[in-house]
């Protein structure tokens, strides 16, 4: 009798669970496909990582050692634009920043939920490119989140449906810890 009771629970677990991932997903604990949020300066990736070439890892330099790809410091940028087009409206508002020693307050455009870990380093370090997870960013005028990145998103390329293939650990304890 008592082990009937015990399984009873498990429905109710799961009702719980489905219900708080549904709370979170919807209550802004993580940004939604398409999202695009107006940045402090229009920065422009197309000039930047497409005509430039520039590597990603050179603005978000902690990529290939933290769970978090970093932002650019101002002076990241000031390195090259206290020289190269200086005069530019963009850079006149770095300039401006650099000045009153602030960061650009960037709005972040891919976040997921609390309850979900991404460690950048694993899946740069592993090849996986920027551009798999984030879009063809190069192209984009105003970046936006291209991918859904939900849990089933991210599952197809764990398990190897993804272009490139990747395969890779997916119990519940590779992403929630």
């Amino acid at each position: 009798m008592k082990t009937k009771r015990k399984w009873l629970a498990v429905p109710g677990f799961l009702a719980i669970a489905a219900a708080a991932a549904m709370l979170s997903a919807y209550a802004g604990a993580s940004s939604s496909q398409g999202n695009g949020p107006t940045q402090p300066i229009a920065f422009p990736h197309t000039v930047h990582a497409g005509t430039l070439k520039m590597n990603c890892v050179y603005c978000h330099f902690s990529a290939t050692k933290s769970p978090d790809p970093g932002l650019p410091a101002v002076g990241t940028c000031m390195g090259c634009h206290t020289v190269v087009s200086p005069a530019k409206p963009g850079a006149q508002l770095l300039a401006g920043y650099w000045n009153r020693k602030q960061p650009v307050p960037w709005v972040r455009i891919h976040k997921l939920p609390e309850y979900v870990h991404f460690p950048h380093m694993r899946h740069v370090n592993a090849g996986v490119s920027c551009q798999t997870c984030h879009g063809q960013i190069q192209n984009m005028k105003q970046v936006y989140q291209q991918n859904s990145l939900n849990m089933g998103w991210c599952i197809n390329c764990h398990v190897g449906r993804s272009n490139p293939p990747f395969k890779a650990r997916y119990d519940c304890s590779t992403c929630h810890y």
